[in-house]
């Protein structure tokens, strides 16, 4: 019987930081950035045009992403977290770096609650890392009913483009340790963590067969289709912010 799970896609964030704004209000070059991307997507593969962008740049169809020039931070909120949720997590991210490019990284484990409202730069003038928070339907009412997780990310403008500089990734842990608990549950959970992961970088849903963004899963649908490549290679191949 296949596993049917809801998979709610956050919209992106209006941009908080603009040409406008003061220069000691935009940050500086983060000290890990390059002059160039760190990574390149996979090469290969089936082009395809089952995919769609969350955010596009003002008037194109160019998608809003992160600075390929940098990594993008993750820190950990683990309360409800499941067996092995760290692990499968990593994977996830393997998945998400090896088919845009993009070097995602786990920085630890954190107690704090993901920021709310406009913020997108901490006390120490750096983007806030990306907060990924295993909660339940009562801490996080989105995620009542068949919904397995949402995310998404908020957005700075700089002469003209806009780029993500962080993000939240929200996880069901009752659900998807009912969805680990049977067979195949660890590739199902992990779709999930890829499939939020993916609305964290720019990909909305799409309502194509044998895609991991349709806004609905199942059991059978554990990797990445050819539009949802073809969608994380346009994503991870962004400018570099020009700080």
């Amino acid at each position: 019987m296949a596993v049917l799970v809801v998979l709610l896609g956050g919209a992106s964030v209006a941009a908080r930081l603009d040409d406008s704004s003061s220069d000691s209000a935009f940050p500086g070059r983060p000290d890990d950035a390059a002059s160039a991307p760190l990574g390149a997507p996979a090469a290969g593969g089936t082009a395809s045009d089952a995919y769609a962008f969350i955010a596009t740049q003002k008037g194109g169809s160019d998608p809003v992403t992160y600075d390929p020039c940098a990594p993008i931070h993750l820190v950990v909120d683990a309360r409800t977290i499941v067996d092995g949720g760290m692990k499968l997590l990593e994977q996830a991210l393997d998945e998400v770096s090896e088919a845009s490019g993009l070097q995602l990284v786990v920085d630890g484990l954190t107690d704090d609650e993901a920021p709310e409202g406009d913020a997108v730069t901490g006390p120490d003038r750096t983007w806030l890392p990306v907060t990924v928070t295993w909660s339940d339907p009562k801490a996080s009412p989105k995620l009542k009913g068949d919904v397995a997780g949402y995310a998404g990310s908020s957005s700075i403008e700089r002469d003209g483009h806009r780029w993500f500089v962080t993000g939240t990734v929200v996880l069901d842990g009752p659900q998807l340790k009912r969805i680990l608990d049977q067979r195949g549950g660890r590739a199902g959970v992990r779709s999930v963590m890829m499939h939020e992961l993916a609305h964290l970088v720019g990909l909305d849903h799409v309502d194509a067969a044998g895609q991991l963004m349709r806004p609905s899963g199942d059991e059978s649908i554990t990797t990445w289709g050819a539009g949802d490549r073809t969608g994380l290679a346009a994503v991870g191949s962004g400018r570099c912010i020009p700080y």
